[in-house]
């Protein structure tokens, strides 16, 4: 910010006039945070007035007259010290006052500050002043000092002919270019000359200088020929080599296009440079993270510390950015004494001039801990991009409570903070607050949150379904019934899982349950989203009771999304599991098999068996499930698995005739094995319940003999 000052120099009678009246403002955010790390990065402050050249320029200019405020009279043309400025631009020792010197006489009107300049262009042994001069006229592209700078194109000194060739390039002047395509095509002019005249041309961007470095192509001199190469790269952006037939037919084609479209192909031309420029940047930027990267995991431990804050002041936004990465990695392992120092780089980092690393710093906060992480998080919330305050507000709710601070006083103003954030114009901020009032998980968040289901907004709403899948409570039943009916697929997808989260506790009451439940059903029947109704079937699994088996069973058999089939099914094995009723799953089970649902039957069984087996209530049933499962296995023709089930029952037998009854099963299994080739396995059957024989009898025996006689004759039999 600037400022009309009347603030006097020390020791002079006057007060500051014209630019030096400017004075800068503090900067609010350094006033905010006077730790602030402001770094100047390469083009960063490009086309900015620095506070060094205000000073230059109040030193330089004369006084003006005192007027009254209310006058408001036009502003006087105020004339430069032009003995001043001379002084400042012959001090080489001071480059930048020689080049704001320069500058501020190219500037002026006056005629003193223009024979300066000339004389300043004329001094051939003063580079250093040429090329300031020089410079100016080019960035103001003053016409006045042509004549000077096209002089300087016979100077004997490179250096000099390529500044003045730059600036006479930048003067878009009909009679500049029609001189320099004399002096270029002059044969009597020195090489040097020729040379400094092309080139500029070749960087006038006018088509016209297109014929005469065309014919240099052909020139004797071989230098003359290279510069005329570049200098047609530059102007056109083709390059054919020093080919000169091959440039000839490119100018035949183009030779015919009227201003707009020459602009354009140059528009063109420009583009295809500055992304060219840009890759290469970006190659250049990857490579030196690169080289960091492999100085990093060559660093010692214990020098880390200083390694991160050396690279927190990199150059680079990319550098800058993985050593927040870095930090990150190493905050876990750090010992108390290198946290702080850790904490104070991502606190500085967390104002970095470049959103991208102000963000990754900012995302990082939240691992800190450190109290005055929470303090710069509730800050950057209410300022900065929209990025760095969506990032503010995702870190508030992952935020890790410090060991010297009160959980439930953090967790308070965070959600004070989120819910003023609520009203930011960026809908990205306000979904990223809604889903860290979930992350925060306090009950006090959650009416907050419901009450964002009937936000305008979609993305809103979506974060707050998300959120509420965390801090569902009674206090929200109504808002997220209300839910359910929102057009928006993932809302209501999110919605069903809160209401999950919301069954799971103890807080609804036995007709609240109820309530829930039909409205589970409702869903199941009715959504238009096979995701939705996927998810409602398993929301019904979790908190169903046996009175819902036979919707779940219908939407299994019914033409319907193949998701949610499959989690109707897992559903009903949740309830029958959870039931731990045998006489339950026996119903099921039979029915299952009067359909000759063979391979449902068989999944629901071993699924019950493994999850029975951890049951203590359910373990009484497992004998008789596992008979029913192994009937069932047999009945598809499934002995191997069959097999290890037979003998493990046939060896908790309570009675010989139940062991018989077992065994039996066993005589089946071999019976398919052998009709499948398969005589080894059947004789380790056999051999596994040979103790068990002599309890069987002798007519279960002699089946056995058969049995053996029928492996004695396989084609596979053991051998001996």
């Amino acid at each position: 910010m600037l400022r009309s000052s009347p603030w006097k120099l020390p020791g002079s009678a006057g007060p500051w006039f014209g630019i030096a009246r400017l004075t800068p403002l503090p900067d609010p955010a350094m006033v905010r945070d006077p730790n602030r790390i402001n770094r100047v990065k390469l083009g960063e402050r490009r086309g900015m007035i620095s506070f060094q050249t205000l000073l230059l320029a109040a030193l330089l200019l004369g006084p003006e007259p005192p007027r009254r405020f209310e006058e408001a009279a036009p502003a006087p043309v105020i004339q430069p010290d032009v003995a001043r400025l001379r002084e400042l631009l012959y001090n080489r020792q001071e480059p930048q006052e020689q080049s704001q010197a320069a500058l501020l006489l190219v500037q002026s009107t006056s005629a003193d500050a223009a024979d300066l300049v000339r004389e300043g262009l004329r001094r051939w042994d003063r580079p250093d002043v040429f090329q300031a001069l020089a410079s100016a006229i080019r960035l103001q592209r003053d016409r006045r000092f042509s004549d000077s700078l096209l002089k300087a194109l016979a100077s004997e000194q490179p250096a000099l002919r390529a500044a003045a060739g730059e600036a006479l390039a930048r003067l878009d002047s009909v009679v500049v270019i029609h001189r320099l395509l004399g002096i270029a095509e002059d044969p009597a002019t020195s090489t040097g000359a020729r040379q400094a005249a092309a080139m500029a041309l070749g960087k006038s961007g006018q088509k016209s200088a297109i014929t005469a470095l065309l014919g240099l192509l052909s020139s004797d001199n071989a230098a003359l020929r290279e510069t005329a190469q570049t200098a047609l790269e530059e102007l056109t952006g083709q390059d054919f080599g020093p080919n000169p037939s091959a440039w000839q037919e490119w100018w035949q084609n183009h030779k015919d296009l009227n201003d707009v479209e020459w602009l354009l192909c140059r528009s063109g031309l420009f583009a295809d440079r500055s992304r060219r420029l840009q890759g290469e940047l970006a190659r250049a930027e990857a490579e030196v993270l690169r080289l960091h990267q492999q100085l990093y995991g060559r660093t010692p431990r214990a020098d880390r510390v200083n390694h991160f804050r050396a690279l927190s002041q990199n150059e680079y936004a990319t550098v800058r950015a993985q050593t927040v990465a870095w930090i990150v990695d190493t905050l876990p392992d750090a010992t108390a004494a290198e946290v702080k120092p850790l904490a104070d780089i991502l606190l500085a980092l967390s104002d970095d001039g470049v959103e991208a690393v102000q963000r990754q710093a900012v995302l990082a906060l939240e691992k800190i801990d450190d109290p005055r992480a929470f303090e710069r998080l509730l800050a950057l919330l209410q300022s900065g991009s929209v990025n760095v305050r969506a990032a503010a507000a995702r870190s508030l709710g992952r935020y890790r409570c410090p060991q010297t601070s009160s959980t439930t006083e953090i967790s308070g103003r965070a959600i004070a903070a989120l819910e003023k954030a609520l009203s930011d114009p960026s809908l990205t901020v306000v979904a990223e607050a809604v889903e860290s009032m979930g992350s925060l998980g306090v009950p006090e968040a959650a009416p907050i949150v419901a009450g964002l289901l009937r936000h305008p907004a979609d993305p809103v709403r979506q974060a707050a379904a998300r959120a509420l899948e965390q801090v569902a409570n009674v206090q929200t039943l109504d808002a997220l019934a209300s839910g359910l009916e929102d057009p928006v697929p993932s809302v209501r997808f999110n919605v069903v899982g809160a209401m999950a989260k919301l069954g799971q506790g103890d807080a609804l009451t036995e007709a609240q349950k109820q309530d829930l439940l039909k409205r589970l059903e409702q869903v199941l029947v009715r959504d238009g989203d096979p995701g939705v109704r996927s998810r409602a079937a398993t929301v019904l699994g979790d908190l169903g009771t046996p009175a819902q088996l036979s919707l779940l069973w219908q939407r299994v058999t019914a033409t319907e999304d193949n998701r949610v089939q499959l989690k109707a099914w897992t559903a009903m094995i949740d309830i029958l599991s959870r039931s731990a009723n045998w006489s339950l799953v026996s119903q099921w089970e039979q029915l299952l098999a009067n359909q000759k649902e063979t391979a449902r039957r068989t999944e629901l069984l071993q699924e019950l068996r493994s999850r029975w087996a951890k049951n203590e209530a359910a373990r009484q049933h497992l004998d008789v499930l596992t008979a029913t499962l192994i009937q069932s296995l047999l009945a598809q023709r499934r002995w191997a698995q069959a097999t290890p089930l037979i003998i493990d029952l046939a060896r908790k037998a309570p009675t010989d005739a139940e062991l018989q009854k077992r065994l039996r099963w066993l005589i089946v299994a071999g019976t398919q094995a052998l009709e499948d080739r398969k005589a080894l396995e059947v004789a380790q059957m056999l051999r596994d319940v040979e103790d068990l024989l002599p309890r069987a009898g002798g007519e279960l025996g002699v089946e056995f003999d058969a049995l053996r006689q029928r492996i004695q004759k396989s084609p596979d039999k053991p051998s001996p």
